[in-house]
């Protein structure tokens, strides 16, 4: 049975036991947000072809695609001062070893004034939440293959901080798995189980964090045009599908212009308050890449993206 059918067929079962009592609370928003604009201008459609030391976030096992080094670093801009910052560092260990990275990524809510039930100014507090993860992918089989044949794993631990007034905190882990690629190395898939374990205890009561299942698949057409699509089943909310593509045209021997966009099926029903498509450019110069994403909100406002990254 082609693997892909596999990976759907778990994917239904998995979601069946996630969702059996979805409606509820759930803490952490940052574990949702994707720190990656090249990602987020694709509609987040991602988890199989992604090269940077950001996939420790997206997919621990894409850092295996890492050549050398990646350092990635990255500010998002939400609205009333509410932004997300992250940086990630990944490192090839040499052949046929694996890859290790770690990373940091945070949220933060601005400043807000605290009052008391007479609507009196106590003071003001920043929360935030942040999130330190390191992770390693290696490949489970295959070694005497090609890259491209083998089965990748990768894994990540992370520390989940959450602040209001007092700091609260959890520990979780990802797992990911990008599969032998098909079609002559044209057609990738790749699943994930993001946020395995964690609860948080915010004002004296626990909330679980929410799991997230992907499954995901590129094709890439020719060395300019990819197209990527990931099935997302959050615990917290229906699935829904997204689709992005990537267009490269190369300015020079070692520089290139990406354009890029996205439309998801998230928030189908919201469609006067939410846009399903995103949009995103991308530049690389020689080891450089600086690539920036468009996205709307609808009435809460629209999400800017900046990313500069290095890869050797």
């Amino acid at each position: 049975m082609n693997i892909f059918v596999i990976l759907i067929l778990h994917f239904i079962n998995l979601h069946a036991y996630f969702t059996k009592s979805y409606q509820g609370t759930y803490a952490s928003n940052i574990i949702k947000i994707n720190p990656n604009p090249r990602c987020q201008a694709m509609a987040q459609a991602c988890i199989s072809f992604v090269n940077d030391a950001s996939s420790l976030d997206i997919n621990p096992a894409s850092i295996i695609n890492i050549k050398k080094l990646s350092i990635f670093a990255s500010n998002s801009i939400y609205f009333e001062n509410i932004s997300m910052s992250s940086f990630f560092f990944a490192r090839n260990l040499g052949k046929n070893t694996g890859t290790f990275g770690f990373g940091i990524k945070r949220l933060s809510w601005g400043e807000i004034e605290k009052t008391d039930e007479f609507a009196n100014t106590l003071g003001k507090y920043s929360p935030y939440e942040m999130i330190i993860e390191a992770g390693f992918a290696s490949y489970l089989t295959g070694l005497t293959r090609q890259k491209t044949q083998r089965i990748v794993f990768g894994g990540n631990g992370k520390l989940i901080i959450n602040k209001i007034e007092r700091t609260a905190t959890t520990l979780s882990a990802d797992i990911g798995f990008i599969f032998p690629y098909l079609f002559d190395d044209k057609f990738i898939t790749s699943f994930v189980i993001q946020n395995i374990v964690g609860n948080i205890k915010l004002d004296k009561k626990s909330y679980p964090i929410p799991k997230l299942i992907k499954i995901g698949s590129s094709i890439i057409l020719s060395k300019n045009f990819i197209i990527n699509t990931d099935i997302t089943s959050p615990q917290d909310s229906i699935p829904y599908i997204s689709t992005g593509f990537e267009f490269s045209l190369k300015l020079s021997k070692k520089n290139y212009l990406y354009l890029r966009t996205g439309i998801t099926s998230k928030n189908i029903k919201e469609l006067k308050e939410y846009s399903p498509i995103s949009l995103g450019i991308g530049i690389k110069y020689g080891n450089l890449y600086f690539d920036y994403s468009y996205s709307q909100l609808g009435y809460l406002g629209n999400v800017n993206k900046f990313s500069f990254n290095i890869k050797h």
